[in-house]
């Protein structure tokens, strides 16, 4: 559905149909929206430009998923991260796959395709994860990592450091006994104000 800019408040569309008669005479104006995110406390009214599709012909007025991918936009940047096309550049700067992302970083590739279609929000952990992305380097450790190529002492590690210092596992496996036994049957919990 393209359409033709004519001047900064209004467009005149090419091929949007309107949804109630069926006219192909829809013009688009940008207006100012304003809804609210979130609930209780944290609740914060935001505000966009969205377009508003209107028929010359019955009036009848509506808006589509160019409008949702605006307010979605508005979302992630009162959240602080990333947009979903924000997301796809980081992926195609590398000429990557979701599934070439989704094995380099452990993240499942339902994930990556729900945050780059706007269907989902990630969180800020793998909002993170995905802005360490736009380094090179950092995309070329993953790699290296997944080819086995570097041990797992080196990989945390900051590239300057000398010695690596290898740590003994605090735990140990337990033999099964009678006695272990009896006493994991025998153990419950009990209520904290007990």
């Amino acid at each position: 559905m393209s359409s033709r800019i004519t001047n900064e408040n209004h467009t005149e569309s090419e091929r949007f149909i309107c949804p109630e008669c069926q006219s192909d005479a829809v013009i688009t104006i940008y207006q100012a929206e304003s809804f609210r995110y979130g609930s209780g406390d944290e609740a914060a009214d935001l505000t966009c430009r969205i377009p508003v599709r209107s028929c010359k012909k019955c009036g009848f007025q509506f808006t589509d998923d160019e409008a949702e991918e605006i307010r979605h936009d508005t979302i992630c940047k009162h959240l602080g991260v990333l947009t979903p096309n924000e997301i796809v550049s980081i992926r195609k700067r590398y000429s990557l796959s979701i599934a070439d992302l989704a094995r380099l970083t452990r993240i499942g590739e339902a994930s990556i395709s729900r945050w780059e279609n706007g269907h989902v929000i990630q969180n800020a952990a793998n909002d993170q994860l995905l802005r360490l992305l736009r380094y090179p380097e950092n995309l070329e450790r993953l790699k290296k990592r997944e080819e086995g190529a570097m041990p797992v002492a080196q990989q945390l590690q900051p590239a300057s450091a000398g010695k690596v210092t290898v740590v003994q596992s605090a735990f140990r496996a337990l033999k099964v006994t009678e006695y272990n036994i009896a006493a994991a049957n025998a153990f419950n919990l009990r209520p904290a104000n007990a």
